[in-house]
């Protein structure tokens, strides 16, 4: 780098005057790069912004899906709730029908007294 600036400082000073026309060029050089990565940083912050939306938009609908998946869980909890409790009053009523045949069946076995 200190190469070129020390050949660039004897070409401007050069007898011919050809340092000038490289100075000139080399400045427009320098100023078409600037522009350019200008351009380039404007682009790259765009598309952070897009990403940065795009982010947005995802982390909104997976809060909503989370919501969804939140809701269907207490459905689904209170559903096997209720199926425990229809279970147990199943279970409850076989009870109450078991005793009652075993009743009827005792009441079949006994013998039967006639008053004859």
């Amino acid at each position: 780098m200190d190469r070129i600036a020390l050949e660039a400082a004897r070409l401007l000073f050069s007898e011919a005057g050809a340092g000038w026309i490289v100075a000139v060029l080399l400045g427009f050089a320098c100023l078409h790069l600037y522009r350019e990565t200008v351009r380039a940083q404007e682009a790259r912050i765009g598309d952070a912004g897009v990403n940065a939306t795009a982010l947005e938009r995802a982390s909104q609908a997976n809060s909503a899906v989370a919501l969804a998946i939140e809701s269907r869980t207490r459905v689904l909890e209170d559903l096997s709730r209720l199926a425990s409790e229809i279970a147990h009053g199943v279970d409850r009523s076989d009870e109450r029908a078991r005793e009652k045949f075993d009743e009827i069946l005792r009441r079949l076995s006994e013998p039967r007294h006639e008053g004859r």
